[in-house]
């Protein structure tokens, strides 16, 4: 005996003669020209270079400076 409860969905096609039936042509469009207008943000460049070097270090790079020479620590 299974105690697994399957649940069947009635899916409807979505497209655009559907919509247009359901909610009429003016509807549709000016949702469809206020999903143009109003994009996101636009994702900004990531700057590698303002992190710190333990961050760096997690993501597999090296130190943003390179260390300092041997012989200038026996001063």
């Amino acid at each position: 005996m299974t105690m697994t409860q399957t649940l069947t969905h009635p899916t409807d096609a979505f497209t655009l003669d559907a919509a247009i039936a359901k909610y009429g042509a003016a509807k549709v469009l000016r949702a469809a020209l206020f999903a143009l207008i109003t994009r996101g943000p636009k994702p900004r460049a990531f700057d590698v270079d303002a992190l710190s070097d333990h961050l760096r270090a997690d993501i597999g790079l090296g130190p943003a400076e390179p260390p300092p020479e041997p012989w200038s620590l026996l001063r």
